[in-house]
């Protein structure tokens, strides 16, 4: 006869692999290694507040998002709902490079809210990577 413990452990189980399964989209996007210094002025342009610059970098490219003076946040373009799909979202010409949105699965990602998608399947934020500001430098990594 099996033990209570047993039978528990045959039943959660199977409920742990079932939830881990990636069939509807998911957010681990692949590694890569990024670790870039950029010069804001000279390499990015010295963006606006409230804008965003396409650069290279990370899987499918990077977004980076000029928030306040000294305030950025960098995502990658990968959409985080098929992230093995390596689609580039792409900016949105109805929000001045605030939404970006996926050609595949037509999700739309805000940058103001922190990259959160707006509308469309994706239920996770673009990637962010690790992002400090030094002087006129822009370090990114993850």
């Amino acid at each position: 006869m099996m033990s209570a413990k047993l039978k528990i452990w045959a039943f959660l189980l199977p409920l742990v692999f079932l939830s881990t399964n990636c069939e509807t989209g998911g957010y681990q996007i692949p590694y890569v290694n990024v670790d870039l210094h950029l010069n804001i002025i000279g390499e990015l342009g010295n963006p606006a507040i409230n804008s965003s610059t396409l650069v290279d970098g990370g899987l499918n490219g990077l977004i980076v998002y000029r928030e306040d003076h000294g305030v950025f946040h960098v995502y990658d373009r990968t959409c985080s709902q098929y992230p093995e799909h390596f689609i580039a979202v792409e900016p949105d010409e109805n929000f001045d490079g605030l939404v970006f949105t996926c050609p595949e699965c037509k999700s739309k990602f805000i940058l103001t809210l922190g990259a959160e998608p707006l509308e469309g399947p994706a239920t996770f934020p673009l990637h962010e990577y690790h992002s400090v500001v030094d002087g006129d430098l822009l370090h990114i990594r993850n």
